[in-house]
């Protein structure tokens, strides 16, 4: 149960870790991709301007009328946010270095990288490079004009987006490890119960029948020392409990794991058929019967198996009742529902859930020679709900009644 616990974890807390992955991921992508075209068109426009520097007789937005005077480079700085610098060349040679802000640029590094350009590349040729790590992209235009563009700032404000995402996605992995554990803790719960009741339900099992395979040896030894035939009666009767206890135990598994085929069924005649076998039990036990009983009821469900849970309800009643067994059956509206009643003890409200759980016995006074095991109403319940119904018990009026609902044909 806890490597399924761990598995389904790992399972679920990787698929969403996975999603704030990509979403991150993505999220960056669509940032750098968007910087990256901003600085393609960005040497565009300030190659022209270059080329429009590197050949006088044009005139372009950022040049001046006036030829002795420095393009507007300012402008342009202020337009893409990040330093802008133009070197001009002639047979290779640096002649002129524009700069947005030349009183504070770095002129000789502004030129050697200019140069680095001039004698590596071709007339034409741009680079954007990596946003993460290179810090200036450039173009070498057609008129032999390096056009340099600053891209610090820019890489900054990808390694803050970087790390905000990253803080941001770590605490989200918190939230979803938790939500996940929740999530695997609801989800684990029902199967948890499930193999707690099967562990139960094999200890109980075993307890049950390990009395009777004890009395079993027991009676055989004694068998061997003296050939008096009460120990093969001791024998023969302690191998039918264990022989009712198997019954009882495969009919549990079956009503669990068999799709009935369901059918419509006369309820009325069922009930009145098993009120009738029943009956002389209840004579033997001076018992009172009453039946209020809605002729031609109607149900969806498998005759054989309602008449077990009628015969398991009615003779429940019988073993507790004190003087009067009530089996009534009436329809409201789409459903059916079916009381079996006996006047006596109340079972106790802490133990009116745990009595249709196997081998719980509600009843103290209930040993081995009442030939009961606890497994009755547990059938029942099962086979109830088998046919999509319900069964509950209910204590009031100094009544015992077992309802079940069931839906009308």
């Amino acid at each position: 149960m806890i490597e399924l616990k761990r598995r389904m974890m790992a399972m679920l807390f990787g698929v969403f870790s996975l999603l704030v992955i990509v979403v991150i991921g993505f999220q960056n992508y669509q940032e750098y991709q968007s910087e990256r075209m901003f600085l393609v068109e960005a040497l565009n426009t300030i190659g022209q301007t270059a080329n429009q520097i590197a050949n006088p007789d044009q005139t372009g937005p950022y040049l001046p009328k006036d030829k002795n005077t420095a393009p507007d480079l300012d402008t342009l700085s202020l337009i893409y946010s990040n330093p802008v610098s133009i070197v001009t060349f002639e047979s290779n040679v640096p002649l002129q270095v524009y700069a947005s802000d030349l009183d504070h640029a770095d002129v000789n590094s502004i030129v050697e990288k200019a140069d680095w350009i001039v004698q590596h590349q071709h007339p034409g040729e741009d680079y954007v490079g990596n946003l993460y790590f290179d810090g200036t992209c450039w173009q070498f235009t057609s008129s032999r004009a390096v056009v340099l563009i600053d891209t610090i700032k820019i890489q900054k404000r990808l390694y803050r987006l970087l790390f905000g995402s990253v803080v941001l996605g770590a605490g989200f992995e918190i939230f979803v490890f938790l939500i996940c554990k929740a999530v695997v803790k609801k989800m684990i719960a029902p199967i948890e119960a499930t193999f707690q009741k099967q562990k139960q339900f094999i200890a109980d099992a075993s307890h049950e029948l390990k009395t009777p395979v004890a009395v079993i040896l027991a009676n055989a030894e004694a068998m061997e020392q003296d050939r008096d035939f009460k120990w093969l009666a001791n024998i023969e009767e302690e191998a039918g409990r264990m022989n009712g206890l198997i019954t009882s135990l495969l009919d549990l598994t079956r009503s669990e794991q068999t799709e009935l085929q369901l059918e419509p069924l006369n309820l009325s005649r069922l009930l009145e058929k098993q009120c009738l076998i029943m009956e002389a039990a209840m004579f033997e036990k001076h018992l009172e019967l009453v039946e209020h009983i809605e002729g031609d009821v109607k149900v969806m469900g498998q005759a054989s198996s309602l008449t077990q849970v009628i015969a398991i309800l009615i003779d429940n009643a019988i073993e507790h009742s004190d003087g009067r067994v009530i089996a009534s059956l009436c329809r409201h509206n789409k459903e059916v529902v079916m009381t079996i009643s006996n006047t006596g003890m109340p079972i106790p409200p802490d133990q009116r859930e745990r009595i249709f759980e196997r081998f719980y016995r509600a009843d103290s006074s209930r040993n081995r020679a009442s030939g009961r095991y606890g497994l009755g109403l547990a059938i029942a319940k099962s086979i109830v709900e088998a046919h999509h119904g319900k069964i509950k018990v209910e204590c009031k009026d100094g009544l015992t009644s077992f309802v079940v609902i069931l839906r009308a044909a």
